[in-house]
């Protein structure tokens, strides 16, 4: 019974629904943004606070380096969404059992996050364009992803003022 046409089916299915789920909750996130953005809560966060529950999530080893002040003054929802986004690139993207490098600076009195991986990067011609919607670089075919990550992130920050 176990045809292996059927099992491709069914792998297809999952890949299908994992992909529209993960587009619509991205949607979803994005409106939020949108809404939140026009009403700034704005809290003291710490971005260290945020940023280990994501890497707990993703099971990655995450080590971080704080040069400046950890807490910002900012709306933690959309700090966390802005993080969590830019985190799941850096692992969705790299190599299995990868190390993310995330440092905590200062410049001009804001806090500059600095994210690295093992992924590759982006091409510098395509580097301006990722952060527009739904856009994906050459390296994201086969790879769930809604193209509006990198999109929410960027609205979060000049959201702050970055």
């Amino acid at each position: 019974m176990e045809k292996p046409e059927n099992r491709a089916a069914v792998k297809e299915m999952i890949r299908a629904i994992n992909e529209s789920s993960r587009t619509a909750g991205q949607l979803l996130d994005h409106a939020m943004v949108t809404f939140r953005t026009d009403q700034l809560e704005l809290e003291t966060v710490d971005l260290v606070d945020h940023l280990g529950p994501v890497a707990d999530l993703r099971d990655i080893a995450l080590t971080l380096t704080s040069e400046a002040s950890r807490s910002v003054k900012g709306d933690p929802i959309l700090i966390e969404n802005a993080l969590r986004n830019v985190l799941d690139n850096a692992i969705k993207y790299s190599p299995r059992e990868v190390l993310v490098r995330v440092t905590i600076t200062e410049a001009d009195s804001a806090a500059v996050i600095s994210v690295r991986d093992q992924a590759g990067g982006f091409p510098n011609a395509t580097l301006d364009q990722m952060t527009e919607r739904f856009a994906r670089g050459e390296n994201a075919e086969g790879t769930v992803g809604s193209g509006l990550g990198l999109t929410i992130a960027r609205e979060v920050m000049e959201a702050h003022g970055g």
